[in-house]
């Protein structure tokens, strides 16, 4: 029974950010495959400019502490079209699905004893969903309280 509270506070710990990790990655390469001078910032846990940067590979930069909510800012990105806007907006859902599928095939694997890959299995398909449904965000759904789901924000861009 023990190792199963372990496994929760694992994936509350680790799995959690880091399937925000893997969505906001989604939307950083979607910016650089779609544009050639584009920036990407990502920012797990604090959304703001005092999150220093902790790394960065190529145009992504990571803006890292712990926290389960993540924004991938764009630099360099006023001039983008409609596609290479709908291209970055649709990248976060579109790896948290791929994400999803591909953790999919290890439910049944020996190497989920204690299933932790069940957990990340729906924690990236609730990102998924939450993000793809049309909707602006409640306020009292901290910290994206009041933004628009990738969703919304890919029917904004298509109406533009």
């Amino acid at each position: 029974m023990s190792i199963y509270i372990l496994v929760f506070g694992l994936l509350f710990t680790i799995g959690a950010p880091l399937t925000t990790l893997i969505h906001e990655i989604g939307h950083a390469l979607g910016l650089i495959c779609s544009t050639k001078d584009g920036v990407a910032r990502i920012y797990i846990g604090d959304f703001s400019d005092s999150n220093k940067e902790s790394f960065k590979i190529g145009r992504i930069h990571f803006h890292i502490v712990w926290g389960i909510g993540g924004i991938c800012k764009l630099e360099n990105a006023n001039d983008m079209t409609t596609l290479q806007g709908v291209i970055t907006t649709i990248g976060g859902p579109l790896i948290s699905a791929l994400f999803t599928l591909i953790l999919f095939f290890f439910l049944h694997d020996p190497i989920n004893n204690y299933y932790f890959i069940t957990g990340m299995f729906w924690m990236n398909f609730f990102q998924f969903l939450l993000t793809i449904i049309p909707m602006v965000y409640p306020n009292w759904w901290r910290p994206y309280g009041g933004y628009p789901s990738d969703g919304y924000a890919v029917l904004k861009i298509l109406k533009k």
